[in-house]
């Protein structure tokens, strides 16, 4: 069987506002518009027309991929023919978000190499990227729609560099791109004779991207069914435009959320089977980066760790998403609990891991729905730039005086520094004398909770089993604590993904961005700047971007041990914790 098993949507307390945007959505024919690319299902203005119209190439790509498969099953076989045992994929966001997916839920085919996915700037990272496996039989997929991605480019020269001092024969061979038609990535990898150049349909933008080479090129190198994952993802699209919505799982989905969020219920609760956590990824970026502008959005709750029901606050909406063969007992009573007070539940099981075919394009679809209903431009990213041309300033900057720009440190307490604005400083030390310890700073800083507020995690660190745990503790402690939803990402790649929504989205969120010295940094060849150096100016142009919105945010700066710095947080956390939890 293919497909889901169920989708059962139970709309609690936003039933009225739901029915009343499905009825509307059905009346202004809003799935049929959606299939003849009409962009006045989005906006009446030209200028958004013109960029939506060239956005929509993602409904062809079932049929794309079943035209391209074969070619991408050769080139798969090409690679393993010439013993290749990795593949180190260089890419962010859009680019490297479905691959992630594929690599971490899907089985490999015969033979397949590893996959894994390197979207960080950490030197950590780099380095054990680097050593976690041969170099020589590694194959880089360099992928970026633009072309110009600073973390991918940085990446590339770095490992071009590390082959060609190690003397492997036909460095070149060794990197494949997938990119835009015309891009700087294109261009590059043509001067500098990469193995292939997979272009990449321009109509498709990257968080969308899923079916086209950027998810199909990694997915035939992992072995998997083309054809088969293709058929599942047309019989997808065909239930996603039908105009029956009792028939149509993407309507009903999108209307939901989307009247949720217009209800005050804008906090998208993520609740997967371990075993699909990935997706997770996947859809915070497309939901969040969709629809976060123009001070509107959905907030999408993304990896949270089960709690009991009185612990979740009233502005949020649940998707469940698991897999029949992995009942989670757990999340079936939260559930249970959950909708007895209202709570919306929308709840998805997948019939086996090959049905991701088809819940790309379902949410591809709920999501461009949700749009509609929200009333956005769900194509578009208006605020992604900003961080980017504000680090570019610091990069500058740090090539002309050799450092990097951050200021002197408001209080130092157990190897940790504190940074944060004047205007915030000031309302996290009135009255008190003496010098302000972390504990302190935190219990006030949670204190500024707003209704409607969350709180984002935002770790410029190494992504590892260590950090990932130390995060989920505070996130439950917290949430238990203040009743808020509390998110968590790395720099710089939720700069790519749910970036966005933090500068362009609701006028809510509170922000605790952690940093840490670079412990052994590294060059970035052709560059001014080391790795260390670049993942700190990405830190600080995005804390200058929240800070100029007047968004609280205060920054964390670990010296020494990360592991021994994040115990000091989250043991600060629990102590401040104990004075302002609500009974």
């Amino acid at each position: 069987m293919s497909g889901p098993i169920s989708i059962n949507e139970l709309a609690g307390s936003v039933e009225e506002p739901y029915r009343a945007a499905l009825a509307a959505l059905i009346r202004e024919d809003a799935v049929g518009r959606l299939s003849r690319r009409d962009a006045s299902l989005w906006k009446a203005d030209p200028g958004h027309q013109k960029t939506i119209q060239n956005r929509l190439g993602w409904l062809d790509g079932p049929a794309w991929l079943t035209g391209k498969a074969a070619e991408l099953h050769a080139f798969a076989a090409e690679v393993r023919a010439e013993g290749f045992t990795r593949v180190l994929l260089l890419g962010m966001g859009g680019s490297s978000l479905a691959p992630e997916v594929l690599a971490e839920v899907m089985t490999l085919g015969p033979g397949a190499p590893t996959l894994e996915v390197l979207d960080s700037t950490d030197p950590a990272a780099i380095r054990n990227a680097e050593a976690s496996h041969r170099l020589d039989r590694t194959l880089f997929l360099v992928s970026s729609k633009s072309g110009r991605t600073i973390e991918t480019l940085s990446q590339y020269r770095y490992f071009r560099t590390r082959l060609e001092e190690m003397r492997v024969e036909r460095v070149a061979s060794r990197f494949a791109a997938v990119t835009d038609p015309g891009s700087a990535l294109e261009r590059l990898a043509r001067e500098e004779g990469m193995r292939r150049v997979f272009l990449n349909p321009p109509d498709i933008g990257g968080r969308y991207s899923a079916l086209s080479y950027f998810g199909m090129v990694p997915a035939a190198l992992l072995g998997l069914d083309l054809e088969a994952f293709a058929a599942r993802a047309a019989r997808a699209v065909e239930s996603c435009l039908a105009p029956d919505a009792a028939r149509n799982e993407a309507l009903r989905l999108g209307a939901l959320i989307g009247a949720a969020a217009r209800s005050g219920r804008d906090k998208l609760t993520l609740l997967t089977a371990p075993s699909l956590r990935p997706l997770g990824y996947w859809i915070e970026q497309l939901v969040a980066e969709s629809t976060g502008k123009e001070g509107n959005g959905i907030v999408p709750v993304e990896g949270e760790p089960l709690g009991f029901a009185r612990y979740y606050s009233p502005d949020r909406c649940f998707v469940s998403i698991t897999l029949a063969s992995e009942p989670v007992p757990e999340l079936a009573g939260l559930g249970a609990e959950l909708r007895q007070t209202g709570a919306p539940w929308i709840e998805i099981t997948l019939s086996d891991r090959a049905d991701l075919a088809g819940e790309f394009v379902r949410w591809e679809v709920a999501t461009a729905i949700a749009g509609a209903v929200l009333g956005i431009d769900p194509f578009d990213e208006p605020n992604v730039q900003e961080s980017k041309d504000l680090t570019a300033e610091i990069l500058a900057e740090i090539e002309k005086t050799g450092s990097v720009p951050q200021g002197n440190p408001r209080a130092r307490d157990e190897g940790v520094e504190a940074y944060a604005s004047d205007e915030l400083w000031r309302s996290l030390t009135a009255n008190t004398p003496g010098h302000p310890s972390l504990e302190m700073l935190l219990g006030r800083f949670l204190a500024l909770k707003k209704p409607g507020d969350y709180l984002a995690l935002l770790a410029f660190l190494e992504r590892t089993a260590a950090t990932e745990s130390a995060f989920a503790h505070l996130r439950r402690e917290i949430r238990d604590a203040v009743r808020i939803p509390v998110l968590q990402g790395y720099g710089p790649r939720y700069l790519h993904s749910i970036g966005q929504l933090y500068k362009g989205g609701p006028p809510a969120g509170m922000f605790l961005e952690i940093t840490a010295a670079a412990g052994q940094d590294m060059p970035i060849p052709e560059s001014g700047v080391t790795f260390g150096k670049l993942e700190l100016a990405q830190a600080l142009g995005d804390l200058r971007a929240l800070e100029s919105r007047g968004k609280p945010t205060l920054r964390l700066h670990i010296q020494g041990s990360v592991t021994q710095g994040l115990a000091t947080i989250g043991q600060a956390v629990e102590r401040a914790l104990v004075a302002i939890a609500p009974l």
